[in-house]
């Protein structure tokens, strides 16, 4: 399986709009578009996107013109998201609920029972929206910033300033350390009781991301890599985060929890997480992250019962 193959695997990144990034520059064009039939709009309210949920399925809230108007009212400039069988999709911001429209949640809680191109849109919309309200003003001199390129772009309103702002995208690195036959977890105080995840962290300025997989391990755990190997990307709404995901190896088992970053951190064998799992002390994290993804690659290569399987027969692992 080679690199695009393994990121269409993760949510997020499974299935994407035609961004048509050529539309952007079209105003007049886009105006017709955002008025016309074929127009959807996808509302965020804080960090929150619409959904109608269904029992155990949900679908994405997307309003056409007219719903928009009826539901929220005036609302600022839409963004322009892309298009897709014959739809061209906008995020917009919203200021206030609407019982007409649908539910307003966190896309964390709900990400799962969408299907994988209505997660991908609303995790592109919310990015985007997020990003947008922090940065109505411009950083350089204060000045109230004004959308352009289908909202791609919020340019300073000032004249002498004018300075371009572009969505921003956080990168960082998330890797699951193998030694033998064990693999390296570490939990955070705030996490429910007994999830343990892969390690971690931001890419810092002037570093590559091989360098920040060595230094994040090493500063968590205290633990050496001395070999990886890159595996896939998935984008993180949360707020707006790009995780580059790797496997690697270590060159020494010993555990040091240098930056208290961690509670706790340890080594696991298959067999020891099949069994906490029966025993209900253990629980993976959230299976619409890229670290369910690397753990359970990791699990299933030696392992005659898939990870999936142990997680439908002991629902409460994450």
């Amino acid at each position: 399986m080679d690199h695009l193959q393994r990121s269409r695997l993760n949510l997020f990144s499974s299935r994407t709009l035609d961004r048509a990034v050529f539309l952007r520059p079209a105003e007049v064009q886009l105006a017709e578009i955002i008025n016309g039939p074929s127009s959807r709009f996808v509302p965020v309210l804080d960090t929150n996107v619409l959904v109608n949920p269904a029992n155990a399925r949900c679908s994405a809230g997307l309003l056409a013109a007219w719903e928009l108007r009826e539901c929220f009212g005036h609302c600022d400039e839409p963004i322009y998201l892309g298009q897709g069988d014959g739809t061209h999709y906008f995020a917009v911001v919203v200021d206030n609920e609407s019982a007409r429209a649908g539910e307003f949640a966190d896309l964390r809680t709900y990400a799962a029972m969408l299907d994988e191109y209505q997660a991908a849109l609303l995790s592109y919309a919310r990015a985007m929206v997020i990003w947008r309200k922090n940065h109505r003003y411009c950083g350089a001199c204060g000045a109230p910033t004004r959308p352009r390129l289908g909202g791609h772009v919020l340019e300073c309103s000032q004249s002498g300033c004018g300075r371009e702002h572009y969505p921003r995208t956080d990168p960082a690195i998330i890797v699951l350390v193998e030694k033998g036959e064990q693999a390296l977890f570490g939990r955070k105080a705030e996490w429910p009781e007994n999830r343990y995840s892969t390690i971690a962290g931001f890419v810092e300025p002037g570093e590559s991301a091989e360098q920040a997989v060595v230094r994040e391990v090493a500063e968590e755990t205290g633990v050496e890599v001395t070999a990886m190997h890159y595996h896939s990307s998935q984008p993180w709404p949360f707020p707006g985060s790009l995780m580059l995901g790797y496997t690697a190896t270590a060159g020494d088992d010993a555990i040091s929890l240098n930056d208290k970053e961690l509670e706790d951190a340890r080594w696991l064998t298959r067999t020891q997480i099949t069994e906490k799992l029966a025993r209900g002390e253990f629980q993976l994290p959230t299976s619409i992250s890229i670290s369910s993804r690397l753990i359970e690659d990791w699990f299933n290569r030696k392992s005659d019962l898939p990870l999936g399987a142990l997680r439908d027969r002991y629902p409460q692992s994450g």
